[in-house]
Order: structure tokens, then sequence, then C-alpha cells
């Protein structure tokens, strides 16, 4: 890891840059990415899209949701696609479990770990969930441990942990609030959501620093959105806080139906190259992701920038 030190004279202080020689890149692209699709990509096409994106280099894949298909048509294919996956060795895969019904679903399957989810601010969550945060909590709480005692990865994925696109910027002691409850509970680890891309550079490397601070072995990880344009920096934020776990989806796939003018997902390819032109290693083959990300944009019958 490369620690730059600059000194600031106006202030007197001593600044640290901190470059890490490697970050690691989750893939979002089958579950985030798809599931506010129109279209419905079928199984077959989704596992080729798959082998693409382990090919490029990925190691940790988000690849469903067990959620009912009636509420998300385009991944209603769950159960079929976990029997598909394939199993090579080094390749994580994640899947977002609702309720106690997807956990039984999920638990048939071969796939890693558990993603149970939140918001930080309650009218989200009542608008994504029908419930308070509070009511969330309880319920993600009960599920981590249920996963737990079958020896099965977990991971909890609080959205909206800065900005609210009803409430606004959502205070810090209450993700604090979410991420604690969540660790005393034994989850593996927590990803902060920037849901509509409002986040700046300072309130990441704010909040993701003190929660570093308060749990330095907590695995934290950061899922962004490029709404404003803040993401690659609210990247170099989050590794100066110590964030080293980013999700991205090819061609920028993705959004929440729930949170209006949310974007996609921060895109695969742009992350990498900004990462890698800096020296710091992804593992991820930036030639190959041109190829995913029009195969991407062909299955959805979408332009984004590449």
């Amino acid at each position: 890891m490369i620690h730059l030190l600059h000194y600031h004279k106006s202030k007197g202080v001593d600044l640290h840059v901190n470059f890490p020689e490697k970050v690691s890149i989750r893939d979002v692209t089958l579950r985030d990415g798809l599931q506010n699709e129109s279209v419905f990509i079928e199984a077959e096409n989704k596992l080729g899209g798959l082998n693409e994106i382990i090919d490029a280099g990925f190691r940790r894949i988000e690849v469903t949701s067990f959620v009912h298909p009636k509420w998300v048509p385009a991944l209603s294919d769950a159960d079929e696609l976990a029997k598909r996956l394939p199993k090579i060795p080094g390749i994580q895969y994640d899947a977002l479990v609702p309720n106690i019904k997807g956990l039984e679903r999920f638990l048939k399957t071969n796939i890693d770990t558990a993603v149970f989810f939140l918001s930080a601010s309650t009218k989200h969550n009542e608008a994504n969930l029908n419930r308070t945060t509070n009511e969330s909590l309880v319920h993600v709480s009960d599920l981590i441990s249920k996963t737990r005692s079958h020896n099965r990865k977990t991971m909890g994925a609080v959205a909206t942990a800065f900005v609210c696109p009803y409430a606004g910027e959502v205070p810090y002691q209450e993700v604090e609030r979410i991420v604690t409850t969540m660790v005393e509970n034994g989850v593996d680890e927590v990803g902060l959501g920037d849901t509509i891309g409002k986040a700046t550079p300072k309130m990441i490397y704010e909040y993701c620093s003190r929660i570093k601070d308060k749990y330095p072995d907590l695995t934290l990880s950061l899922h962004l959105h490029d709404t404003y344009g803040y993401a690659l920096a609210n990247i170099i934020a989050g590794i100066q806080s110590g964030v080293y776990i980013y999700d991205t989806a090819q061609a920028g796939l993705g959004g929440c139906p729930y949170a209006p003018g949310a974007p996609g997902n921060v895109q695969a390819s742009q992350v990498v190259n900004f990462l890698e032109r800096q020296g710091i290693e992804t593992g991820i083959d930036i030639d190959k992701l041109k190829n995913t990300d029009q195969m991407f944009q062909d299955m959805v019958k979408k332009q984004t920038s590449v």
C-alpha cells in the first residue's frame, strides 16, 4: 500500500493520501443491473453474460434475487439460474434475500452469500419495503441469525445510506445505528449504498471513516451511482477512508424503481480504467469489458456510454 505524504502549509497539518496496490470490484449486473429492465432476459443469455464477466476477471458476482416473481419479473428465474451457475474455484456468488421465503430458496442453492437489505431512510424503506427502517432492522437481524446457523456468509446492504430521494441527507448517526445492529448480529460484511448518486466525496469519507474507526475489522463496501458525476471521486474518497470493495455493473445498467432519479450503477469499465490508470490493480481485463458492455447493451437494447 502506498501512502503519499503532503504538507498543507496554510493549516500546518499532515495529509496522508492512500493509494492501495489493489481493490476488489464486485459485479452486480445480473441482479441490480437487470432488475428494473422491462425486457426479460432468458437464463441462457444471463449465463452467457456471466461467463463473459468471469472471463474478464471478476471473482465476486451478485447473480440474482430470491424476491417474489410478481415484484421483480426480470428475476423470476432465480431458482433455475442458481442451479445452473458454473462451479469455478475462487468465484464467489451473492444473491439478494428479501425475506424468510427467499431465505428458504437461497438455502437450497450453492450460492455463497445472502445479501439482506434495508434503507437507512425510513421514508425510502416504507416506499421500497412497506415497513419502517426499525421494523426492517429487526427482520434483517433475524435473517442474519438464521443464515449464520447454516454456516453461510451474510452481507447487510444499506440503501440510501447518504441521501434519500424523499427525506434528503441521512444523518450519520442513523447509519451507524444500523451498522452497529448488523455487526452485533454477526454480519460478515456491510455495504453502504449511495442509491441516487447524491453523496459527495466529503460525505463518503466522513461516514466510512467513522464506521471504520469504530469497527476496524468490519468488511465495508460501497455501492455507487453516478447521477451527478460524483461516483469516481467518491471511490477515491472511499479508498482514503479504508474501503476497498466497490460494486459496478456492465454498461452502467441498473437503478432502483423506488428511488426517483436513480440512474444505473457506476459502469464497470469506467471504474476499472480509472483505478488502473492510477496504478491500483483490479484484476479485471479492461479490453474484455468493452465486449461485455456491448453484450449487455444488446441484451436490453439500450445504449449507454462506453
